[in-house]
């Protein structure tokens, strides 16, 4: 059976659970596939960090670089977050002819065209299903089952965090203060939570989506944001007295001139 040796860039929340499902799951997955995935390195900022997913210590290393330019290495898994590390890894990655596999909404929103120019260019693959919805999943629906449908508007709930502290405003009668408290407590929100309720998250992931609908690239400071921040509990009383519920939306919406996204509570 052939063997694929991945590179894991990053070894927390997202890369320790990408490792620990590959060891758990590696034979059904090669069973399936027909190739044997094998963890050859992790890339991470410090190796003597404690982490919630053991790592053995022989596969960790703080040379993202020579990971990535290891000829033994077939793909390479970018799971570190952030834009500016992270694209460097992937361009590396790409300019070698290496597939990479990314989550991260944010690289894509901000260097997407780039990265995809690049795959292009040197004759490999950027695969991202897990930066949009991957639970349902919604990227390969719009590259592949409707390719040949005109999409006029999307719309949808694109940020977990937002919600939950929105269910529970409205089903406990919490504080927006209070709901994201739980929230944080739960490790639904991050302790700095500003990228989710402030609406950057979900703007990044329906820029995705509106770019793959309508096949060009959308950029970031074009797509109208707002969060929900303001949102206070009698906001969302006054909405269920009406019949109706706060949710914050993703909205693509196609007008005459040029699609147009909106990422705002409604």
């Amino acid at each position: 059976m052939q063997q694929v040796n991945l590179g894991i860039i990053g070894g927390g929340t997202v890369g320790g659970g990408v490792f620990q499902a590959i060891q758990r799951n590696g034979a059904l997955i090669s069973s399936r596939l027909g190739v044997r995935l094998h963890i050859a390195r992790v890339a991470v900022r410090d190796v003597r960090k404690p982490r919630t997913i053991k790592i053995p210590s022989s596969l960790l290393t703080t040379d993202w670089a020579g990971m990535v330019n290891d000829p033994r290495v077939n793909l390479v898994v970018e799971l570190m977050g952030g834009t500016t590390t992270a694209r460097q890894v992937t361009l590396g990655a790409l300019k070698l002819g290496k597939p990479v596999v990314t989550a991260n909404k944010a690289l894509l929103s901000a260097h997407g065209e780039e990265l995809f120019e690049a795959a292009q260019n040197y004759g490999t693959n950027l695969y991202y299903e897990a930066s949009v919805a991957g639970g349902i999943p919604i990227i390969k629906v719009l590259r592949e089952g409707l390719i040949g449908n005109r999409i006029t508007r999307l719309y949808g709930i694109v940020n977990g965090t937002c919600n939950y502290i929105l269910t529970r405003m409205k089903l406990d009668g919490a504080d927006f203060v209070d709901a994201l408290a739980q929230a944080q407590r739960l490790g639904y929100a991050e302790a700095e939570p500003s990228l989710d309720i402030d609406g950057h998250d979900a703007a990044h992931k329906i820029g995705i989506l509106a770019s793959l609908a309508h096949g060009f690239w959308v950029n970031p400071r074009q797509i109208y944001v707002e969060g929900i921040r303001p949102i206070s509990k009698l906001d969302v009383q006054f909405a269920g007295q009406l019949g109706y519920s706060i949710k914050l939306l993703g909205i693509v919406k196609k007008t005459e001139a040029v699609a147009g996204t909106d990422r705002k509570p409604a």
